[in-house]
């Protein structure tokens, strides 16, 4: 089915309908008003996002809109770049419904239902950057693509240990006392090496297509989302006693100022792991795969919609 025409565009908008409670029931009503404006397109279980956003591509569709968080945004991103076309035929838009929402906040999206509706309406098209990861799954090397966020090690491992209770009910500060747990073990260790730089020996990498992290933290303070490089913070050892000075760091932004903390700018990232130990990977708060990896950049590659300049 062809999506429907609005405002003389064809929108097909992929979401979650498993929801439960007074928050999915205003969320239908809300999706109930706009449904002669779009194709509404529900998953049906983990992955199915990518295949309706490759399905909303061969239909003819001009906008598909990621209904969701990071994660959310993260999967309809693949599904676009597995038909041959997907890049060049369709823009990306953004319909903020997940806990932390980076890249709509990055963005400059409206975090309500209907303000973040009227952007994908009347907004303009421009594009990003898109960064890509080569990593380990099940012993064979998988390639995806990330809009906003990726992590490995300590980072990636705190998106193995929050619980889903927890992130509804504390939303981003479910991946702090995530991280707290992380402290009890024994991290393994990997290099981080780009042409300009190596460290040799680090804990814990985090990579920004742009300036936020985790929520409203200015984590990358160089970045930008058009300049063909990833951010990335490498700390060479995360210790508990300095949990406090990271917190403030992180809250203030300065946490590339610490020592032990690196801040690295490249189109190319080698991630290895140490004495053949898991290091995890996560994209978008996810986790994924482990390393080895190796990240590039496709300048200017992914299509989205942005709010109007006034």
């Amino acid at each position: 089915m062809l999506c429907p025409q609005a405002a003389g565009v064809r929108i097909g908008l992929i979401f979650n309908p498993t929801a439960q409670g007074d928050k999915a029931r205003f969320l239908q009503q809300q999706l109930d008003e706009i449904r002669n404006e779009c194709v509404l397109m529900p998953t049906e279980g983990p992955g199915h996002a990518e295949v309706l956003a490759e399905e909303a591509v061969a239909d003819g569709c001009e906008v598909v809109v990621a209904a969701g968080g990071d994660g959310t945004i993260q999967e309809v991103s693949n599904g676009l770049v597995r038909h041959p076309e997907g890049l060049e035929k369709i823009a990306l838009a953004v319909l903020p419904l997940g806990t932390v929402n980076v890249l709509a906040r990055e963005l400059r999206i409206p975090l309500d239902f209907d303000s973040a509706w009227r952007v994908i309406q009347q907004g303009v098209t421009s594009r990003v950057d898109l960064p890509w990861i080569d990593f380990q799954k099940d012993g064979q090397v998988q390639r995806r693509c990330f809009p906003a966020l990726a992590g490995a090690g300590m980072d990636a491992r705190a998106c193995e240990l929050v619980q889903w209770e927890t992130k509804k009910m504390s939303g981003q500060f479910a991946y702090l006392l995530a991280g707290l747990e992380t402290l009890r073990e024994d991290l393994p260790t990997f290099t981080v090496q780009t042409p300009e730089k190596t460290v040799s020996s680090a804990d814990l990498v985090m990579f920004g297509n742009g300036h936020m992290y985790g929520g409203p933290f200015d984590i990358f303070p160089h970045a930008s989302l058009v300049d063909g490089k990833l951010d990335a913070i490498v700390v060479e050892r995360v210790a508990a006693w300095r949990f406090p000075e990271y917190t403030q760091a992180i809250l203030t932004g300065n946490l590339p100022g610490l020592e032990g903390v690196h801040y690295l700018q490249s189109s190319e990232f080698e991630l290895i792991p140490h004495e053949n130990r898991r290091v995890p990977v996560q994209l978008d708060g996810d986790t994924m795969g482990e390393l080895p990896g190796k990240i590039t950049v496709e300048p200017k590659a992914l299509r989205i919609v942005l709010p109007a300049r006034e």
